[in-house]
């Protein structure tokens, strides 16, 4: 007489295990999409993204995150991955965004919790995890679309962790293949997207105002930023606020540098959170700010008249 585990070897699968093995094979199949190449040098990661697969690539961007410090920085430790999206059914997006069907891809950097330390990684420290004070920009550059025009409408647009809202986070856009950069304290995931929301509407800014807005309540919610320190900042966006409601956007310009200076002078103070780590027990309210100050700071030049798809900068 046959075990009950002979029949299930030798007869027919149980529907359950069918629809197991199926989910394996799909979810397998799916892994199979991405070919993702991620090298570090020092506090630079660069990752080439070849899309479904490294044999027939039809999408392809390569990568660079650079951090302002960083500690346990690995190929592994980044978990950075690539996948195709429908243009036609995009993540949440404004409205007049739309994803370009000749790059439709998704980006993602989730660093993991490290279980244990690895003693054969060189170089790591404490308990191994990811973790960077300040800011990393985050360029990402594809020959599949072309940055010909001063008022191109590519953009990069970004969604925190554990969200599905993206919002643009240019800080610049290069020409030839498009390049795009933002800065940030906190990662998840970024996309190319063709924003083509007017930058005015009748003559009163659109795009920069709402930039401001989620700087100005980011301000409000971060809880390291206390005493005068708070009331600089709070006193340099309500002038900011001041110029865009008159127009004077070179002034508005330099108040919004005056807060970014402010920011810079109080990480190196420590008079303000600026670390994150892969466990996300830390607050990273300087870099966050710093992200988003920066790419209210590529609007206004925006409405200043400053053209985009300039020269890249020399590595």
């Amino acid at each position: 007489m046959k075990s009950k585990f002979e029949m299930r070897r030798n007869g027919p699968l149980p529907t359950r295990t069918l629809a197991g093995l199926f989910l394996l094979g799909l979810v397998a199949s799916m892994s199979a999409m991405a070919t993702v190449t991620v090298n570090v040098n020092g506090n630079v990661a660069t990752a080439v993204v070849e899309l479904p697969d490294a044999n027939t690539p039809t999408s392809t961007a390569t990568v660079t995150i650079a951090f302002d410090s960083v500690t346990n920085l690995t190929p592994d430790s980044l978990n950075l991955t690539a996948s195709l999206i429908d243009p036609g059914h995009p993540p949440p997006l404004p409205a007049q965004v739309s994803i370009d069907p000749a790059f439709p891809v998704l980006i993602e950097i989730e660093p993991t919790v490290a279980l244990f330390r690895n003693g054969f990684e060189s170089g790591q420290t404490g308990n191994g995890n990811l973790a960077f004070t300040n800011t990393y920009v985050f360029d990402i550059d594809t020959s599949n679309l072309q940055c010909a025009s001063a008022t191109s409408t590519y953009r990069l647009f970004k969604a925190e962790h554990g969200s599905d809202t993206f919002d643009d986070v240019t800080e610049d856009l290069f020409h030839g293949s498009v390049r795009a950069r933002g800065r940030g304290g906190a990662f998840s995931r970024f996309v190319l997207v063709k924003d083509d929301r007017p930058q005015t509407l009748v003559g009163l800014p659109i795009i920069a105002p709402l930039k401001l807005t989620n700087l100005v309540l980011r301000l409000a919610a971060a809880p390291s930023v206390t005493g005068t320190l708070l009331t600089t900042l709070v006193g340099l966006l309500t002038q900011v606020t001041t110029d865009l409601t008159t127009l004077n956007i070179n002034a508005a310009l330099s108040d919004l540098d005056l807060f970014i200076a402010g920011i810079n002078a109080a990480s190196s103070s420590n008079a303000i959170a600026n670390k994150w780590n892969a466990d996300r027990s830390l607050t990273n309210d300087a870099g966050e700010l710093l992200g988003l100050a920066q790419s209210l700071r590529f609007s206004l030049t925006l409405l200043k008249g400053d053209p985009v798809c300039t020269l890249p900068p020399v590595n």
